[in-house]
Parts: structure tokens; sequence; C-alpha cells
């Protein structure tokens, strides 16, 4: 940035580069689409990390903090990673299906497609989106990371019309913003003519402890 120049192409995956993501040290973490992997670039090291474990596209990464990772994948899965680990902390399969009380409606064999995640970085909290081929509709949920970032449990889910093709938390975690499309971001497989091409901000209230 100081020079304001290109500097390096880094090789490795061998599918499209689907999302990248980026914190403060000289590093990028990526995801290569149908290759499989999501890869952390060590830029000075000229070195990278490579990880495996869903069995479908990556499409969307996100770091938490500089030690985690947050990943979707088309085949319905999110998965939670350490850096120091080639394989998922942890693995969640149709993770936006129907479970008992947390008001999804979606069934297991609709569950397909992670289409964006987010992270507030430096806490627990993260969020998915979902879209249905099914039912061309969208939702987003909340998920708390537990310790160590071992665990993801739902926290409450959102609808939307359209499908959710990117997420942000704010800075300071007060919304989180969707970017929301008639189309999928990737292939012009459908159109939802209901939805709308548009940003939608969600508010997010702290709970006060009592």
């Amino acid at each position: 940035m100081d020079e304001m120049a290109y500097v390096e192409t880094l090789f490795g995956h061998q599918d499209d580069v689907t999302s990248i993501d980026a914190m403060n040290r000289e590093r990028a973490l990526t995801s290569g689409g149908r290759d499989g992997s999501a890869r952390i670039w060590k830029v000075i090291e000229e070195s990278q990390l490579i990880f495996h474990g869903h069995t479908g596209s990556i499409d969307c990464v996100r770091l938490i903090n500089e030690e985690h990772f947050l990943s979707g994948s088309d085949d319905g899965s999110l998965a939670l990673w350490g850096v120091m680990k080639k394989k998922p902390l942890k693995l969640v399969k149709n993770a936006h299906a129907e479970s008992p009380g947390n008001g999804c409606q979606v069934t297991t064999d609709e569950a397909k497609w992670i289409s964006a995640v987010a992270a507030l970085q430096n806490t627990d909290l993260v969020a998915s989106a979902f879209h249905s081929a099914g039912s061309r509709d969208g939702s987003l949920r909340l998920w708390q990371c537990g310790e160590d970032f071992k665990s993801l449990t739902p926290l409450f889910k959102i609808p939307l019309l359209g499908v959710v093709n990117d997420l942000h938390f704010a800075s300071d975690g007060s919304f989180l913003v969707a970017g929301v499309g008639q189309e999928h971001k990737l292939g012009r497989w459908w159109r939802l003519k209901e939805a709308k091409n548009c940003v939608c901000i969600v508010p997010l209230a702290k709970r006060t402890s009592r």
C-alpha cells in the first residue's frame, strides 16, 4: 500500500477464488470454490496453509480473529477453523435445516448452499446466510461460537426474500448488513422476481446482563 503498486501473484487454488478476507497481519484468507480448500497466505514468508473439510464448493470465508475463521459451502455446511489445524474445529452439516425450538422451517433436503458468512471480529458472534433453490428464498442466522471455538450454537433466524449474496457486521456490532439480490452472485441459474436488489440493515441490540 505504501507504493500503491502491484506486488505479487499468489498461485495455489485449482478453481476460481470465491471469497477473500484479511485483518492486520500480512496474511490473506481465501476460498477456492470447487477445489474444496480454504487457504491462508503468508505473504512475507511466501507460504500457505491449506484447509479441507467441506464436501462441496467453499463459497465464502471470514476471519473471526487472527487465529480462527468461518467458512460456508454449497453442501449446506458451516465450519469453524483454527489456523493450527487442517480440519474444522466444528462442522455443522445442514446448518440451516430445521431443528426443534429454533423457528426454522427448512427441511434437510432443502438445506443447501451457505451463500454468505460474517463475523464480528474478535468476538464470539458470527452469521450465515442460506439459500435454497427449492424455495428460492433465504434467511440469516446468527450463531455463538463456543469455548475454544469448538462449537456453534444457533441464536435466532431472520427470514429474507431473495438471495443473500454478502454479509457484514458493523465494527461496533450495532447492526448487520446484508446484500440481497434476485439472483445468486455466482451464476444466473434462476431469478426471483418478487425479490428486490437491495441492502438490508438488521439492527442488533446488546443484551445487558443482570
